[in-house]
């Protein structure tokens, strides 16, 4: 989102109320919806300071992505739960006695969206991202048993998954969805709940796009390294915006598939998420396995 709006000195959108700073917010406090129509959002990033641009507005949403440590009665679920949280947001309204400002959860109908950016992680960084969103939080609370017990490193992140995959053990195996053969599959994965929602998610963003007829560009994480002055071009592209300003230099981020996994752990979580997807995401998927 950053990069949009430096590259095109326009803003971008948001469904989460809380990601806009004082640049994004009304003189009240209260967040700007991108449509006068919807206060359900979306919500613009930096509408006092920003243009909003013409004909597409990049718009974050995660689509329920943010399960942490949530076990399967929680992450699983079906395409008409997924289409409705990439739909759901926050926003800020004040509070009765008008001294004060609330926090509510909102919702704005799919016929405001026109396009869709898919955007894919190698699924090894994506789940020890999580892990470090996880210390992140932890560390902000001042947690320094947990932060003692799950280290920053390939130990302490094992560490985590075991935990992880120990405690929903018996809601797995009552779970419908959920068979002995995937459960004997889930073995040899660490954070394999955080995998399968990997694979779910996917699943259903090309199912969803497709459904609501939106043209999609899809992109993959590492292709900003490789190239990203065309990265970027396609973007700009896709959304028809303009290059108002110079690309701030990409840094991309590690990559932990070799460091944090073994081989057999590698083999067995691509085996897994192969299971888990259909065709068309897979073939998307495919690319990760041992590269």
């Amino acid at each position: 989102m950053k990069l949009i709006q430096r590259v095109t000195n326009l803003t971008a959108a948001t469904n989460y109320g809380k990601e806009c700073d004082k640049n994004g917010l009304a003189s009240d406090g209260t967040n700007i919806p991108l449509y006068s129509k919807s206060p359900g959002g979306p919500f613009l990033l930096s509408a006092n300071t920003r243009a909003v641009p013409e004909r597409y507005v990049m718009t974050k949403t995660h689509c329920g992505g943010r399960c942490n440590s949530c076990g399967p009665k929680k992450y699983i679920m079906d395409e008409e739960s997924f289409l409705d949280w990439c739909l759901l947001g926050g926003k800020y309204v004040p509070e009765e006695d008008g001294a004060s400002m609330d926090f509510i959860n909102v919702h704005y109908n799919a016929s405001l969206v026109a396009r869709a950016i898919h955007l894919i992680r190698d699924p090894f960084d994506n789940v020890v991202s999580n892990f470090h969103l996880e210390q992140h939080e932890r560390s902000k609370s001042g947690d320094k048993k947990w932060l003692a017990k799950f280290s920053n490193d390939q130990e302490g992140f094992q560490n985590w998954c075991g935990y992880l995959d120990s405690r929903y053990t018996e809601e797995e195996s009552n779970h419908k969805a959920i068979d002995k053969k995937m459960i004997k599959m889930f073995k040899d994965v660490p954070c394999h709940g955080d995998f399968y929602r990997y694979a779910q998610w996917h699943n259903y963003a090309i199912k969803v796009t497709r459904r609501l007829k939106l043209p999609t560009l899809v992109m993959h994480y590492e292709n900003y390294g490789k190239d990203y002055q065309n990265s970027v071009e396609l973007l700009l592209g896709f959304l028809q915006l303009p290059k108002n300003g110079i690309p701030a230099n990409f840094v991309a981020g590690k990559s932990y598939k070799m460091d944090f996994f073994t081989e057999k752990q590698r083999n067995a979580t691509m085996a897994l998420i192969q299971s888990l997807t259909d065709k068309d995401a897979w073939e998307l998927l495919k690319r990760y396995e041992e590269s």
